[in-house]
C-alpha cells in the first residue's frame, strides 16, 4: 500500500473512533470537570498497558524518542480534549462542529508559517466545500450556542491544527506515548475542580471513551501525520462531523433531517475528491 493510501486509511479509521466521544459525553450525563478528570486517568492506564505489554525496552524508548515531542504533542491533545469536554457541554454539538469546520485551514496556515509547507490548492477547495455541507447540516436548527461554548471550541480548533504541527515536525515520537501524556494534562486540568461523584452510569460510558475510543483513535491518527500533511489531517477529521449524526441518531434516537444528508453528501465528496487528489498528486 502506497504511503500517502495508509495515511488517508489509518486517519480516517482513527476519525470514525473519534466521532463517537461527542455522544458518550452525553450518554455520561456527568459535570465535565468530573468527565475529563476520569478520561484522563482511563487514557493513561490504558496507553501504560498498551506499552508494557510490548516489554519494558519497548516501554522505555516510547518515552525516550524525541520526548520533547511526546509531551509536547500531549499537551496539546491533553488541553484540546479538556476544552472539547467544556465545548460540547456549554454550546452543544452543533455548536462545536461547525467551529471545528475550521481546522483544516488554520492547519494549513500554521504549517504555513511554521513548517514553510506549501499546502495545495485542492485542499483548499475541499475546505470550502466542507464549509458548505456543515452549514445545511446545522443552519437549520443552529441557535447560536452560548460564547463560552464557542470560544472552548476555537480552543479545540488551535490545539488540534498545533497537534498536526507537532507531530508532523517529530515524526519519530511515540505515537503511544503522547496519547498518555494526553491524558496526564486531561486530569491535571480537571483535578481542581474534581469530584468524586459519578455513576455507575456515567463511569462506564467515560472508561469506554477513555480505554478504547479515544486511545486508539488517536494513536490511528498520529500514526497519519507520518505520511500526510496537516492540512490534510485537518480536513479528514472533519469526517467526525458526519459520522456523529449517525451515533446520535442511533444511540441518543436524535433522527437526521434531510439537510444533514444533503449536507453529509457534500462533505464525503469533499474528503473523496481530496483523497483522490491526494493519490494522483502526492
Amino acid at each position: 500500500m502506497r504511503p500517502q493510501a495508509k495515511g488517508l486509511l489509518v486517519t480516517f479509521l482513527g476519525v470514525a473512533l473519534m466521532s463517537v466521544e461527542a455522544p458518550l459525553i452525553r450518554l455520561a450525563q456527568t459535570p465535565a470537570i468530573t468527565i475529563g478528570f476520569y478520561f484522563g486517568l482511563f487514557i493513561m492506564l490504558s496507553t501504560q498497558s498498551i506499552l508494557l505489554s510490548r516489554g519494558v525496552e519497548t516501554w522505555k524508548k516510547s518515552f525516550t524518542t524525541q520526548p520533547k515531542g511526546a509531551v509536547l504533542a500531549g499537551m496539546c491533545m491533553g488541553f484540546g480534549n479538556f476544552f472539547f469536554i467544556q465545548a460540547v457541554s456549554h454550546g452543544g454539538i452543533a455548536n462545536t462542529v461547525l467551529i471545528l469546520a475550521s481546522a483544516p485551514v488554520v492547519s494549513a496556515l500554521l504549517a504555513l508559517l511554521i513548517l514553510k509547507e506549501r499546502t495545495p490548492l485542492h485542499i483548499y477547495i475541499a475546505a470550502v466545500f466542507v464549509f458548505l455541507g456543515l452549514y445545511i447540516i446545522v443552519a437549520e436548527g443552529f441557535q447560536g450556542g452560548t460564547l463560552k461554548g464557542n470560544v472552548y471550541a476555537l480552543l479545540v480548533v488551535l490545539c488540534l491544527s498545533f497537534l498536526f504541527i507537532v507531530l508532523t515536525f517529530y515524526k519519530k515520537t511515540s505515537r503511544i506515548a503522547f496519547v498518555f501524556f494526553g491524558g496526564f494534562f486531561v486530569s491535571l486540568l480537571c483535578g481542581l475542580g474534581f469530584s468524586f461523584a459519578i455513576t455507575w452510569n456515567g463511569l462506564f460510558f467515560v472508561g469506554l471513551m477513555g480505554l478504547v475510543v479515544t486511545p486508539f483513535s488517536r494513536i490511528l491518527i498520529g500514526m497519519g501525520t507520518r505520511y500526510l500533511i496537516p492540512a490534510q489531517m485537518g480536513l479528514l477529521i472533519i469526517a467526525e462531523s458526519i459520522l456523529a449524526p449517525f451515533w446520535g441518531w442511533w444511540w441518543l434516537g436524535e433522527i437526521p433531517t434531510s439537510a444533514t444528508f444533503l449536507g453529509g453528501g457534500i462533505i464525503l465528496g469533499a474528503i473523496g475528491f481530496n483523497a483522490l487528489a491526494t493519490l494522483r498528486h502526492p
